[in-house]
């Protein structure tokens, strides 16, 4: 099993689609026989989405069935943009479609976030952020994905507004991986707020109403301290990862080791990206399990690089059949209602 998923053989692409769409069969399923909970959708509307997927959210309402199925496209739609990320930055020695798999299995053990959410967009744009920073690693000039980078996070905070903590990793890399132009500093000061310049000429030029802005501001950046009751499933499953990273984290740091800078820095940008997102989520507890399509992103490239590069195939095939038998295992609580 392990030898059929490490190929680059276009049917692999066709069971992973076949595996996203069992995982999200008992949400596809029950969408189908009754609408959409009002409670649920609310949460992850106005609870959880900025102004933008507030807006296309409302355009979503009068079909609410179609808040689960377009949530599995665009979970398809970001293990694509996996799938060429790898490619291009060669992450893993092999091209595969190991990442896309591990994600869709990832997202897959928690059930419970298996909805349109909008921080299945966040992640997408997460990865567009994590793939122009190592592309500035190639050399050290000064680079104006600087200016490019925050500017995507800003927008993404009009999705997601919690997306703002990854300002502090451009600002980790500026201070550990650049050579020191103090104009990257500027430059990414000046890219979070181009996006919110144009919501200020929107709210005093069209709305005229400056209140307006205010409330946007105040939601964007309100913190929510409660903690989430997680469900038994999603207790098991985190702990299976959790478990399987450790396990495959050392590996992972020996293979790296070896490599071109610019793949070395990729993955300790992955490990920041991991610490940055944790760091969110203890701030901000009531981001989980929801924070999971972010964190799931960076656990997928170290995962699939275990997978693709041990020599010993009998131990990848183990860490992959558990993480199938850690989805299975979560889906059959979730379906229990546990």
């Amino acid at each position: 099993m392990l030898s059929f998923f490490r190929s680059s053989k276009s049917i692999v692409v066709v069971v992973i689609v076949i595996i996203s769409v069992l995982t999200w069969l008992q949400v596809l399923l029950t969408s189908l026989w009754k609408n959409v909970d009002e409670s649920t959708t609310a949460v992850f509307s106005d609870k959880y989405g900025a102004f933008l997927f507030q807006l296309l959210s409302g355009w979503l309402v009068f079909i609410p069935d179609f808040f689960v199925w377009f949530g599995l496209v665009l979970l398809l739609l970001a293990a694509i943009i996996l799938i060429f990320v790898n490619a291009r930055l060669h992450l893993n020695d092999k091209i595969s479609f190991l990442p896309a798999l591990c994600y869709i299995l990832l997202i897959g053990g928690v059930p419970y976030i298996h909805l349109f959410s909008p921080v299945i967009i966040a992640m997408m744009m997460l990865v567009a952020v994590f793939f122009l920073l190592v592309g500035s690693f190639e050399n050290e000039h000064l680079s104006y994905r600087y200016f490019i980078v925050p500017a995507i996070i800003s927008f993404a905070t009009f999705f997601y507004q919690y997306m703002y903590f990854y300002m502090l990793v451009v600002w980790l890399v500026i201070a550990l991986w650049r050579p020191g132009y103090w104009r990257e500093w500027v430059f990414s000061v000046l890219g979070f707020a181009l996006p919110l310049f144009f919501v200020f000429a929107w709210f005093f030029l069209v709305e005229d109403d400056l209140t307006q802005m205010g409330v946007f501001f105040s939601e964007a950046f309100s913190v929510y301290r409660v903690i989430p009751s997680l469900p038994v499933s999603v207790i098991i499953f985190f702990a299976i990862i959790i478990a399987l990273v450790v396990f495959v984290f050392g590996y992972v740091l020996r293979y790296i080791s070896s490599k071109k800078t610019a793949i070395r820095t990729g993955y300790y940008l992955l490990m920041l990206i991991v610490f940055i997102t944790l760091l969110m989520v203890l701030i901000v507890p009531d981001t989980m399990p929801q924070a999971w399509y972010l964190l799931a992103f960076p656990l997928s490239f170290i995962i699939s690089n275990y997978l693709a590069n041990v020599k010993s195939k009998r131990l990848g095939f183990v860490v992959l059949v558990i993480l199938f038998v850690g989805v299975i295992v979560a889906q059959t609580f979730f379906y229990f209602g546990m």
